[in-house]
């Protein structure tokens, strides 16, 4: 199933991050494309927040490719950025394979990867578009299972006061 939610502001993106992360039950992987500034890391830190994660200590890996965290309940959460590795990847990466079903994992980036990947158990795509002229919009467009998507249906206008 997929759906389609329009963001009018970054609080708007951290929250649809905030009520994916409420979904979640610890074994989902969430693949994010866009382009640089579509709002990745900030619906990662509003998903991790969600998981008991203070948002502030969620950043792209710089160094490594893959920061490691405990939230609520021993909840473990993987956030991979692959954009320094850009396409130079080819497609695998065998660091993602480690993680699976170890907590939730969030693959920044992720139209690098293969496309068999999208394909695996519990897998969430998130492809974050720019709106023409409003800096601030985003359009999220939601490939997932009934489950999660059912809550978040609702919440496709998200309109923040």
């Amino acid at each position: 199933m997929i759906i389609e939610i329009h963001s009018q502001s970054p609080g708007d993106t951290f929250k649809i991050g905030e009520k994916i992360g409420q979904q979640l039950k610890g074994d989902e992987i969430i693949f994010l494309k866009g382009e640089l500034g579509a709002g990745k890391t900030l619906l990662t830190k509003g998903i991790a927040r969600a998981l008991g994660i203070e948002a502030d200590e969620v950043v792209s890996p710089t160094f490594t490719l893959v920061n490691q965290f405990q939230g609520k309940d021993e909840q473990r959460f993987f956030h991979i950025d692959l954009y320094r590795l850009g396409p130079a990847i080819a497609g695998h990466l065998p660091e993602i394979d480690d993680y699976i079903d170890e907590g939730v994992i969030v693959v920044e980036w992720a139209q690098f990867l293969e496309s068999s990947y999208f394909e695996l158990k519990n897998s969430i795509q998130v492809t974050l578009r720019l709106v023409k002229d409003n800096e601030n919009a985003r359009i999220l467009e939601i490939n997932a299972q009934d489950r999660l998507l059912k809550e978040l249906e609702p919440r496709r206008h998200l309109q923040c006061g």
